[in-house]
């Protein structure tokens, strides 16, 4: 029996329209990042992006190696369409609309109560891999400790707890810590201790400040920013506090007597913090300013904070000098990461009484701003105390699994 013959229905002028819109954004979306590279560059010959974004990371140069196994094509591509406006504004306008209905997602950020934000890392530490690089560590910190005092100083540890440590009723759902953190913090200390290294229970003093504010639950109380990883000006106060009286009961007679500090000022930016522009949504970046990041959209805007970097003065011989962190002939040398930028070294630079020296370097783990300073560390350094900053999660990360000198 041979089939009656499907009669072909005639598309109408809606469904045509549908379609070839389609077919003309997909065939946009693939050209997009080509054309924009080959006009903004090529043809135009701009270095910079078109736009700067947190996402955009170089590819590493080419070799035979990782031109084999594939590695540098995809970090390649990563490189170039993360320059691309398209994509930053697609990526954001789904993450925006994500936020507004309710169901955020990111695979860096934690979203607490009352729009109270945590880096995910922090949140639900692998306590397990903690314990068993725990040889590892002490290997090394022993190592750190030994060169410190071979280049003619003494080494502080400066563990600026987690976040999710102060404000745990803002980021679990019972308010409490679980079992894989709750601990933590102890242990890091009793790992220093068993070294003979120094340091201060920070999280226990700047928990105590917390309960004993008399402005709870206000910007002019709280002790770290509610979208961002960092203390404000007041938490960076409650730790430089301890941390000076701890280096002067161990270690204060090596250094030289206290001078007059004074703060001038600050500076004020509101800005769009690291936790929000983590999130995917749309910020841009501009690194000429203060803070670098800003908002691109309505909701970064509503999500942007202010924050404050407070400037310092020390008198000298010479009359009140601005404390830059660039002394050369100052005792106390701060191996830092962000924590110390946002206001740290002033902190603890005011509340010691006497000029600090930096070396900052990003990273929560610590291990980059120590490996920056240990060309001075091996040929012998000025400074008489060596105060090592690393941040309670920066334990936890690969890095801290097998760390080398």
């Amino acid at each position: 029996m041979t089939p009656t013959p499907t009669k072909e229905v005639p598309q109408t002028s809606a469904q045509l329209a549908v379609r070839w819109h389609g077919l003309v954004l997909s065939a946009a979306l693939l050209a997009v990042v080509p054309l924009v590279h080959v006009v903004w560059h090529g043809v135009l010959g701009h270095d910079e992006p078109l736009l700067r974004t947190r996402s955009q990371i170089d590819a590493p140069a080419a070799t035979v190696e990782n031109v084999m196994d594939g590695s540098w094509m995809i970090a390649k591509e990563k490189e170039l369409r993360e320059a691309s406006p398209v994509s930053w504004y697609l990526r954001g306008a789904w993450n925006d609309l994500r936020y507004r209905v309710g169901v955020p997602e990111s695979a860096q950020v934690h979203f607490g109560k009352d729009e109270w934000f945590f880096i995910k890392e922090s949140v639900h530490p692998d306590r397990a891999a903690f314990e068993r690089a725990r040889p590892n560590r002490l290997r090394f910190l022993a190592e750190v400790r030994d060169l410190v005092r071979k280049s003619g100083a003494e080494l502080f540890v400066f563990v600026n707890p987690d976040k999710a440590r102060i404000y745990p009723d803002f980021c679990y759902p019972d308010g409490v810590l679980p079992p894989a953190k709750q601990d933590n913090y102890a242990a890091i200390l009793a790992d220093l201790a068993t070294l003979g290294i120094p340091t201060a229970d920070f999280a226990s003093a700047i928990a105590a400040a917390r309960a004993a504010d008399p402005h709870p639950a206000t910007p002019e109380g709280e002790l770290y920013y509610r979208r961002d990883t960092h203390w404000r000006p007041q938490g960076a106060l409650v730790a430089g506090a301890v941390a000076a009286a701890a280096i002067e009961a161990r270690v204060g007679d090596r250094l030289r007597p206290r001078v007059e500090m004074r703060l001038p000022g600050k500076d004020t930016a509101r800005v769009v913090c690291d936790l929000v522009s983590n999130m995917g949504i749309h910020t841009v970046e501009y690194p000429e300013r203060l803070a670098t990041t800003a908002p691109a959209s309505f909701l970064a805007e509503s999500l942007a904070e202010v924050k404050e970097y407070y400037a310092l003065e020390w008198q000298s011989e010479q009359g009140f000098l601005r404390m830059d962190g660039e002394y050369a002939d100052a005792e106390v040398l701060l191996i830092g990461a962000s924590f110390a930028k946002d206001n740290g070294a002033v902190a603890l630079s005011y509340s010691l009484g006497r000029p600090l020296r930096t070396s900052i370097r990003f990273g929560a783990t610590g291990l980059a701003s120590l490996q920056a300073a240990l060309p001075e560390l091996r040929a012998g350094t000025k400074a008489k105390v060596v105060v090592w900053d690393i941040v309670e999660r920066g334990f936890f990360a690969a890095e801290w699994q097998d760390p080398k000198l």
